[in-house]
């Protein structure tokens, strides 16, 4: 008896111990404690680094979005900056100024300014990578002046700005492709391998003026808005030029990133009168496919391209296997041109942002040891060839362009 009781009371003990060891938050943060930051700004201002946080306030949201609440619409989000030697520094400084400890878990874009790509990102992507606070898939933005003054700006039909640009490079990427969505740890991994290089997306102010005040909205036609534009290309984590919006669409080829996008095909009709072919692209595969000829290295683009007509404005029967043929054509000429355009740009800039240094690496390692330590001068040196297979895969729900009709009623 005596020994049972004491196996009960050992029972008991060690449950006691271990409900004590594993209940409770010993480390929780309560909401009310943190701010939450849906954007970040980092600029340079030639001595300094410069932090700039888009803080989400909760209470404001519903009534900018149209919810219950006196007193007319508020501001969802604040921002302020910080200033410190190290990126680190300068957030620590924002105890100076805010109630709340900054949470960078919701965080969805980083915006870096001109002058701070420039200087290089190493500082950035470090902190990126040692704090686990902060996620690798965020995605980067540039901007040609000052990344605080995009984050001041509002987007219409989004309250938090911050949102605003993720979804916009994401349905960028998305329906056009012409400028890719690039996570922190992508642009990492971009910057570590054999051509050392990468590529940012460009967000700027477009229009007149500031939309950075709510009574911006008070009319249907704001001043300014928020919007992509080129493509900023990185060397050694610095910053070394653009790239127009056409390069772009080329560089997204080459780099296999196209998911959907849009090509305008001149197109001719019987008369001799001219117009365009709009085709959606709907698929799209490239291989870069390094070759050597003799001591010469080339590389091959492979694409497998078909889409779907979307507009025509030439008097064609569109079911003829002649016009389907010129159409197909025509779009081959159109990429092919996209695709050189993209590749001589990069070789002015001394960049390969295409990848032909990983496939020349892995398919030619012997030789790699050698091209790898002037790989800037052997990219140069290299040309392109384009192989384009152009597919139509549908020609709409009519077989004959509305201008086709129009003219033959006429006749």
């Amino acid at each position: 008896m005596r020994l049972l009781v004491m196996k009960r009371i050992a029972c008991a003990a060690l449950l006691l111990l271990a409900a004590w060891t594993t209940t409770g938050c010993w480390n929780r943060i309560e909401l009310n404690e943190v701010a939450i930051t849906s954007a970040t700004g980092i600029d340079w201002d030639g001595e300094n680094w410069i932090v700039s946080y888009q803080v989400v306030i909760p209470a404001a949201i519903s009534s900018v979005t149209g919810g219950s609440g006196g007193g007319g619409p508020k501001s969802p989000i604040i921002v302020y900056s910080t200033k410190g030697k190290t990126i680190r520094d300068a957030i620590m400084h924002s105890f100076s100024e805010s109630p709340r400890k900054l949470f960078f878990a919701h965080n969805r874009v980083v915006v870096i300014g001109e002058k701070a790509l420039k200087r290089g990102i190493n500082e950035l992507i470090d902190v990126y990578f040692r704090n686990s606070g902060s996620r690798e898939t965020v995605s980067v933005l540039a901007t040609p002046g000052t990344a605080r003054r995009i984050l001041e700006q509002f987007m219409q039909l989004q309250a938090i700005s911050g949102a605003g640009m993720k979804e916009i490079i994401l349905s960028e990427m998305k329906n056009t492709s012409i400028l890719p969505n690039i996570p922190v740890y992508q642009l990492a991994m971009e910057l570590t391998g054999d051509a050392k290089s990468a590529v940012v997306p460009e967000i700027f102010v477009s229009g007149s003026g500031d939309t950075s005040s709510l009574d911006s909205f008070s009319s249907t036609s704001i001043p300014s808005k928020l919007k992509l534009g080129r493509l900023a290309v990185l060397k050694d984590d610095k910053m070394i030029g653009w790239m127009s919006r056409k390069e772009s669409l080329g560089a997204a080829y080459l780099r296999d990133s196209v998911q959907q996008s849009f090509i305008v095909v001149p197109c001719e009709d019987k008369e001799g009168k001219k117009g365009y072919d709009t085709v959606q692209i709907l698929k799209s595969k490239t291989k870069i496919i390094p070759k050597l000829r003799g001591s010469q290295l080339t590389f091959t683009a492979d694409v497998d391209v078909s889409g779907t007509l979307m507009e025509s404005n030439c008097a064609q029967d569109l079911y003829k296997p002649g016009v389907i043929q010129g159409l197909e054509q025509g779009g081959q000429m159109q990429i092919s041109s996209l695709l050189q355009d993209a590749w001589k740009k990069g070789q002015q800039m001394n960049t390969d942002i295409f990848g032909a240094a990983e496939k020349t690496h892995r398919k030619y390692p012997k030789q790699w040891k050698e091209w790898g330590k002037n790989w800037d001068q052997v990219f140069n040196e290299a040309p392109l060839e384009t192989k384009i297979k152009f597919r139509m895969a549908r020609m709409g729900l009519s077989n004959k362009s509305f201008q086709y009709l129009m003219d033959k009623r006429e006749k």
